[in-house]
């Protein structure tokens, strides 16, 4: 049995350890919700957003409920009965709608203004990965299939954020995100018709996006000529900085096959390690590998060496060249953001939740 003194100790170390991002009163149900299971006493609490979870405590029963950052899978701002909401949606599946308070105990006044911040704070928390955001705004989005085609005739309005791999947007009103590859874009420009500034995005696979930022006034938005110039600014740095760091990841690369080219070249019978270290790959990774390649190769693992086949000697460097990634081969992982499973560094879908982790 946990004594009361030491459970409040425990608790104190455990909320310590956490960043709080948002709190407030307010209303929170599960599943499927009536107005009159929204709004009332029982669905009435405190909300609290922390760096590691969401958290709901019911006023009347006391009863805590608790979501992990990494267990939602997505969420949107919607007008419920008319009242300003959040839906989420865990990745297991389940849905929960809750909204702030204006005033502090009572149900009826909610705050549209502070769902908007505690949004905005869901989204930086969710979809920040591991890089720091270096721009954050509000803004919208049009987007199509094809250039000459007219961008979707209504803009969704969301959130921009941009970090030194992807460029993200994420709509108010939709369970859904755009994330775009700083590496998958090919071309980049500004827009200043008449409808106001925009940065054009074209895509590798020739999607086009349209991104504009947005400022509030006296409760509207309208379109932000500066901060549109510093985003334009800031997606071209990216775009440098991630060009200029994978032609130097492929001439290492390129260095790393050539070394064990010429170790081929000189012996029949080379090192497993002398290879490891040649291609810099980790120890797991690396025996992963090498049974692979005996069997694909016909090559011959003998204790410590490896046995290459001549006739087979070729594919393997092209292989090498050709074959996963880059980020892959080296052994870099990165965590999927739903299950928190490392996986190779560029996968779209999750090979253990099977979640898409990115989506352009």
């Amino acid at each position: 049995m946990i004594r009361m003194e030491n459970y409040k100790l425990l608790k104190f170390y455990y909320e310590r350890e956490m960043v709080v991002l948002f709190e407030s009163y307010g209303n929170f149900t599960s599943g499927q919700t009536s107005y009159r299971a929204l709004i009332s006493r029982k669905s009435r609490g405190m909300i609290t957003l922390t760096d590691k979870e969401f958290r709901f405590k019911s006023e009347k029963d006391n009863i805590l409920f608790h979501l992990r950052l990494n267990d939602i899978e997505n969420f949107s701002v919607k007008n419920r009965f008319k009242l300003p909401t959040i839906e989420l949606v865990s990745v297991q599946g389940m849905s929960y709608t809750f909204y702030p308070h204006k005033k502090e105990r009572s149900s009826l006044t909610t705050s549209k203004r502070a769902t908007e911040d505690l949004f905005r704070e869901l989204t930086r928390s969710t979809f920040k990965k591991e890089n720091p955001i270096l721009f954050e705004t509000i803004g919208s989005l049009k987007n199509c299939a094809m250039e000459e085609e007219d961008l979707t005739s209504e803009a969704l309005p969301g959130i921009i954020f941009l970090n030194e791999d992807y460029l993200s947007f994420k709509p108010f009103n939709e369970k859904s995100i755009v994330q775009i590859s700083i590496l998958n874009i090919i071309n980049i420009s500004s827009d200043m018709s008449k409808s106001g500034p925009a940065v054009n995005i074209q895509t590798k696979e020739g999607k086009f996006y349209s991104f504009t930022t947005l400022k509030k006034h006296i409760g509207r938005y309208s379109k932000e000529k500066t901060k549109t110039e510093r985003l334009l600014e800031l997606v071209n740095q990216a775009k440098i900085y991630k060009s200029s760091e994978q032609t130097r990841l492929e001439k290492e690369e390129k260095e790393k096959i050539n070394r064990v080219k010429s170790m081929m070249e000189v012996s029949s019978k080379v090192r497993l390690d002398m290879i490891k270290t040649a291609l810099d790959m980790d120890e797991k990774l690396f025996t992963e590998k090498v049974f692979q390649w005996a069997k694909q190769f016909n090559f011959l693992i003998d204790g410590d060496y490896l046995i290459i086949n001549q006739d087979t000697a070729t594919d393997f460097l092209n292989d090498l060249s050709t074959g996963p990634s880059i980020l892959s081969r080296r052994g870099l992982k990165m965590k999927c953001r739903f299950c928190e499973k490392l996986i190779e560094y560029g996968v779209k879908i999750c090979p253990f939740c099977g979640k898409e982790t990115i989506n352009s």
